[in-house]
């Protein structure tokens, strides 16, 4: 008897490739579910808890009639409610419940592609790192830092005045240290983006790629021993 082989479904959201100036409804949505979700979580687990809660959505809602294929998930849970929006995240282990049901509520009439830092930072649960970790990677130009415990850490290595280790839920002090984490990472890496410095610091932090291939991503047309001729 042959065994039931379950196919691998392709995650909603890659934590290694999270930058994207042109999603569609449906992909705004699942990204801004996922900075929500990845707040205090491996981001790995975030995605895949993602990834099940979207798929979960799609088929209960496949046979309905009044869904689309294009509808994005923020239609399901506006048809199941709160209870329902809580009971969904239980099933697919999000964690959090009670923050993230309020804060995915008050979500579902947001315009994802127009919204403010002030939009988002009304949600319920939303600080400056989340509200500003969706904006960096969703529109194109903008100068914010997602002032994380990788990038804190990078801070402490790297300036000359002392970070805390945890992401300051403070406005003021988060602007103040926003600024000097700007600033650093301008010298540190002249030819990149906001968000381009925040994806790569993060990879190095987290140990996903070594100091290594950092130099080879910062410095591309120079080799480890030199200038290339």
């Amino acid at each position: 008897m042959k065994k039931f082989m379950k196919t691998k479904r392709p995650l909603a959201v890659n934590p290694t490739d999270i930058t994207d100036f042109n999603r569609d409804t449906d992909q705004l949505e699942a990204f801004w579910l996922f900075c929500m979700f990845v707040a205090g979580k491996n981001s790995d687990y975030a995605s895949r808890c993602l990834t099940k809660l979207i798929h979960s959505a799609k088929w209960r809602s496949c046979n309905k009639p009044e869904f689309s294929d294009n509808d994005g998930v923020f239609n399901y849970f506006k048809s199941i409610g709160e209870v329902g929006v809580h009971n969904a995240l239980v099933a697919n282990k999000v964690g959090q419940y009670n923050r993230l049901t309020k804060g995915v509520m008050q979500s579902l009439d947001l315009n994802l592609r127009t919204c403010t830092l002030e939009d988002l930072l009304k949600i319920h649960g939303v600080g400056n790192k989340t509200a500003r970790f969706f904006l960096l990677h969703t529109r194109e130009g903008c100068e914010y830092a997602v002032l994380d415990t990788h990038i804190l850490r990078w801070m402490g290595k790297y300036g000359d005045l002392p970070v805390p280790s945890s992401t300051p839920t403070n406005s003021k002090v988060y602007r103040e240290l926003e600024k000097r984490f700007r600033y650093l990472s301008r010298l540190a890496y002249p030819f990149l983006t906001d968000s381009q410095i925040d994806l790569l610091i993060w990879s190095e932090q987290s140990g996903r790629i070594s100091s290594e291939e950092v130099f080879d991503m910062t410095h591309p047309w120079e080799s480890r021993d030199g200038v290339d001729d």
